[in-house]
């Protein structure tokens, strides 16, 4: 059995889902959108090395939900695409399980991460115009992410979720309140934001990132255009490593 919590599933949820609420709504200052993915790394403490990888995932797919209705401020038209949306979004946490039940506890909730980041470019490459994207959470505070003309558009994802990454160990793990989750926390939170302020350029746009994937190439920075989604790409091949390796592994053992 993970380690887990003792907070309960449903008040986990509930957290997810207001906190996940606020950082999509409140898009002038999304700073809860840092803290609702913590969470919901703590729900997958529930799922038993033992258990199938797709049992107690119910409140994470709930709060998936949830989060891409708020996306589109709640318009209860798109409540089919939204739950469509949480389907393929709770594949990263059942990747992670099934990864750690073939693994074992070596397998850290980086993986969430980078299955989660391998998703996003896959919509984006078949796609782009109409996906939702976690970086679009950020799409008004240009001044948080200048420095993602290194990243591309959706490193902002990945700031986003290792933030909640390392709230979840500081305040949700088994061992929490321990300095130096607390004092990565807030590194996580405030350094990029802050560096931000010191790149004179401009942040690479949403429209940036459609042009450059549709073809239609009207994006001014040279170093994006070289390297596109650097960051996301990347993810992709590292979350293909762990899956073929998962793979493998299994295969092996039931031999």
């Amino acid at each position: 059995m993970a380690k887990e919590n003792s907070y309960p599933s449903a008040l986990l949820f509930i957290a997810a889902s207001i906190l996940l609420t606020g950082g999509w709504l409140m898009s002038s200052f999304p700073i809860f959108i840092f803290f609702a993915f913590a969470p919901l790394f703590a729900l997958t403490d529930r799922v038993d090395q033992n258990a199938v990888v797709w049992e107690k995932m119910e409140w994470i797919l709930l709060a998936l939900t949830v989060s891409f209705l708020a996306a589109r401020v709640f318009d209860f038209s798109v409540i089919v695409s939204s739950m469509l949306y949480a389907i393929l979004f709770i594949l990263p946490f059942m990747g992670y399980t099934w990864s750690r039940h073939v693994l074992g506890n070596r397998v850290g909730k980086i993986t969430i991460v980078l299955l989660w980041l391998t998703i996003e470019y896959l919509l984006l490459k078949v796609h782009a115009e109409d996906s939702v994207f976690l970086a679009d959470a950020l799409r008004i505070q240009t001044g948080w992410i200048r420095w993602n003309i290194y990243t591309g558009y959706l490193g902002v994802t990945f700031w986003i979720l290792l933030t909640n990454l390392s709230l979840y160990q500081a305040l949700l793990s088994k061992n929490p309140f321990q300095w130096y989750w607390i004092i990565l926390a807030v590194i996580m939170l405030c350094g990029p934001a802050i560096s931000s302020y010191f790149i004179d350029a401009s942040p690479i746009t949403r429209s940036d990132m459609v042009n450059l994937y549709s073809k239609k190439l009207i994006v001014k920075d040279v170093t994006y255009l070289a390297q596109g989604e650097f960051v996301v790409r990347t993810a992709a091949w590292l979350s293909t490593l762990i899956l073929i390796f998962t793979f493998i592994k299994s295969q092996t053992t039931k031999r």
